[in-house]
């Protein structure tokens, strides 16, 4: 049985649908705590890491998702 890098399973459905909806939910709370504030960064940068994240399939951690735009394919990260 020949083993596979983690990296290379693509997230299933529901999985990307829960990662899109997560960051569509982080965004909306945005304007509650205010754009410009310290939490309001940290929402606008999980929210817009899942929306990539699922949208593109990234495999791993969401936080890598934005960085990964602009790797070149090998040498992406991945956390797990």
């Amino acid at each position: 049985m020949a083993k596979t890098s983690p990296a290379r399973h693509q997230p299933l459905f529901f999985g990307r649908l829960l990662r899109v909806l997560a960051g569509m939910a982080l965004l909306a709370a945005l304007p509650a705590v205010g754009a410009a504030s310290f939490w309001g960064v940290v929402l606008l940068f999980l929210g817009v890491s899942f929306l990539v994240g699922g949208v593109l399939a990234n495999p791993g951690c969401e936080i890598t998702a934005l960085p990964n735009l602009a790797l070149p394919k090998e040498k992406r990260l991945h956390c797990f």
